[in-house]
C-alpha cells in the first residue's frame, strides 16, 4: 500500500483538506490527511494517525501521537510499519 494507492476524499468534518484511510488485515490501519488546517506544510503536505480497529489509536510502538509535516515516501514507510503491527 502506497499513497498512490489511496483515494483521497473532502474532509468529512468541513475542514479544508482531504482524507484517506486504509485498514490491514491486522487490524491496524492509518488516516492520511492533507490541507492547511492539520500538520502540514508545502513540502512535507501530510499527516497520519494510526488506527486499530477503526479508531485512532495512540499506543503503538510507531507513536504515541500523530505524525506531522510528512512527505509521500515517509507516509509510505509509515504504512509498511503499520502493516508488520
Amino acid at each position: 500500500m502506497k499513497v498512490s494507492d489511496l483515494v483521497f476524499k473532502n474532509h468529512p468534518r468541513g475542514f479544508e483538506g482531504t482524507i484517506a484511510t486504509h485498514t490491514f488485515s491486522n487490524g491496524y490501519g492509518a488516516s492520511i490527511i492533507t490541507g492547511t488546517a492539520f500538520y502540514t506544510s508545502e513540502d512535507a503536505p501530510y499527516e497520519l494517525a494510526v488506527l486499530h480497529n477503526n479508531e485512532i489509536t495512540y499506543d503503538t510502538p510507531l507513536t504515541g501521537d500523530v505524525l506531522g509535516y510528512l512527505t509521500e515516501e515517509e507516509v509510505n514507510e509509515y504504512l509498511l510499519k503499520i502493516e508488520a503491527l
